[in-house]
C-alpha cells in the first residue's frame, strides 16, 4: 500500500471512469412476499397456504417492526426503492457506472425474525427460485447473486447451497446476521460453512435495523425513533458476530472459507480489531480454538464492505486512514442501492484516490471483489 496515487510509471489515477472495473458488493433487489409465493416449493405446502392467505405477511409472518417508518426516510431521500425486476437493477448499474453487482435480498434480511422456522426455509428457497429466475438469466451477466440462506435449520440452508451453488452467477452464501441467535461463530452454523467451503463460496454477513427485537429488546424498547435505532444496530451487530467468528474458531475450523461483513462502514474496523488482539494477548488461555492473533484471522479471511461511508465530506483523508487502519487489501466498494443512503462510487473514490496509490484504489473499487468470487 503506498500514500500517492501515482502509479510505477508516474501516471496518477484522477477521474472514476479511469478505473479499470467498478464491482458493487452490496446491491440490493427489492422482493415482496407477493413475488415470492408462486415460488414456494410443493415440499412446502402448508406453509404456502399460510402465507398466502395472510393480510400483512410483513407484521405476522415477517416481525418486520421499527420505532418509527423508516418509510418516510426513504421518502425525503428521493430515491424508489422498488428494484424488483432486473431491468431496474440493470438501470441503477448504468446510471452510476458500475459494471457489476452483487445482488443481496431486501424484505429477506428480515429472515432471522420469522419465527416458525418451516415458513423460514420455505421463504428461503423461494427467494432463492424467484432470484435465479428473475435476475440470473442467460443474457445478462452483470449481475451475479448470493444465495439466501436461513439460520432457523442449518442443515436444510446447508442443503439449499448444494442445490444451486452450481447455477451461473451464483457468487456467495447471503446470512442475514442481525436478529441471529446464537451469533454467527457458534458451531451450529458449522453446516453453513462447510456447504460454503466446498463450494468455494464466501459467506456475506448483511445486518438490518429491523431484526433488533429479539437479539437487542433493550435496545429497542428505548430506542423511539428509526435514527437511534439505525445508527447503532449495523455496527452493534456486526462487532458482535465478527467477534463471536474469530474467538469461537470459525476461520480454523474452515481455514479455506472467506467472510464477508456488509453495511456497517468501515470505522469501527480497527477499534474492534485493537480490542480483540488486546484481549487475546492477555486471556488466550481462554481460547484455545486460535492459533494466531484475531487481526491476522481478519486479514486472511475477512472482507468488509464500504457503506455507509457516513459524512465524511468534509474530511475525506478521515476516512481513507480509516480504510489503512483496517486493511485497504479487505476492503469492498459497496453501493447499497436502491436504498435512499446509498452511496455512489464517486464518493468513495474521491475520498481515497489521493491517499493510496493507483493498485489499491482499483482493488478497493473493484478488483479484490474480482478475485473474492472469481468473477
Amino acid at each position: 500500500m503506498g500514500q500517492s496515487s501515482e502509479t510505477a510509471d508516474g501516471s496518477p489515477l484522477r477521474q472514476l471512469d479511469e478505473l479499470d472495473v467498478i464491482v458493487d458488493t452490496d446491491a440490493h433487489i427489492r422482493e415482496t412476499v407477493e413475488d415470492l409465493i408462486p415460488y414456494i416449493d410443493d415440499r412446502y405446502e402448508g406453509a404456502k397456504w399460510i402465507v398466502e392467505r395472510t393480510e400483512h405477511p410483513e407484521r405476522d409472518i415477517y416481525s418486520l417492526t421499527h420505532s418509527l417508518p423508516p418509510s418516510l426516510h426513504a421518502e425525503r431521500g428521493g430515491w424508489s426503492a422498488d428494484t424488483n425486476t432486473v431491468d431496474k437493477k440493470l438501470q441503477e448499474l448504468d446510471e452510476f457506472n458500475i459494471d457489476y453487482g452483487i445482488v443481496d435480498p431486501g424484505l429477506n434480511l428480515v429472515l432471522p425474525t420469522v419465527n416458525n422456522e418451516r415458513i423460514a426455509v420455505a421463504m428461503m428457497n423461494a427467494y432463492n427460485s424467484w432470484l435465479l429466475d428473475n435476475f440470473l438469466d442467460e443474457g445478462n451477466h452483470r449481475l451475479k447473486a448470493n444465495l439466501l440462506v436461513s439460520h432457523h435449520k442449518p442443515d436444510k440452508s446447508a442443503e439449499e447451497i448444494d442445490r444451486l451453488a452450481n447455477e451461473k452467477d451464483v457468487v456467495g452464501v447471503a446470512l442475514p446476521s442481525t436478529g441471529v441467535i446464537p451469533p454467527v461463530g457458534h458451531e451450529r452454523y458449522d453446516p453453513i460453512y462447510q456447504a460454503a467451503s466446498d463450494h468455494d463460496l464466501p459467506v456475506f454477513f448483511h445486518g438490518a435495523s429491523t431484526n433488533t427485537s429479539h437479539v437487542f429488546p433493550l435496545q429497542r424498547m428505548y430506542n423511539q425513533t428509526y435514527t437511534e435505532d439505525h445508527v447503532i444496530i449495523h455496527p452493534f451487530s456486526q462487532m458482535w458476530n465478527l467477534s463471536s467468528l474469530i474467538f469461537q474458531g470459525a476461520p480454523e475450523r474452515f481455514p479455506d472459507l472467506d467472510f464477508v461483513f456488509q453495511e456497517s462502514g468501515v470505522g469501527w474496523i480497527p477499534y474492534l480489531m485493537w480490542r480483540m488482539d488486546d484481549h487475546y494477548l492477555e486471556m488466550n488461555y481462554e481460547l484455545p480454538l486460535l492459533q494466531q492473533m484475531p487481526s491476522d484471522y481478519i486479514h486472511d479471511q475477512i472482507y468488509f464492505t464500504t457503506q455507509p461511508l457516513g459524512h465524511t465530506e468534509d474530511n475525506p483523508k478521515h476516512l481513507a486512514m480509516a480504510i489503512e487502519m483496517a486493511g485497504p487489501d479487505n476492503i469492498m466498494y459497496s453501493s447499497d442501492l436502491p436504498h435512499s443512503d446509498f452511496d455512489p462510487p464517486s464518493e468513495l473514490f474521491n475520498r481515497i484516490r489521493s491517499h493510496f496509490d493507483r493498485e489499491t484504489v482499483e482493488n478497493i473499487m473493484g478488483k479484490t471483489a474480482m478475485d473474492l468470487v472469481d468473477l
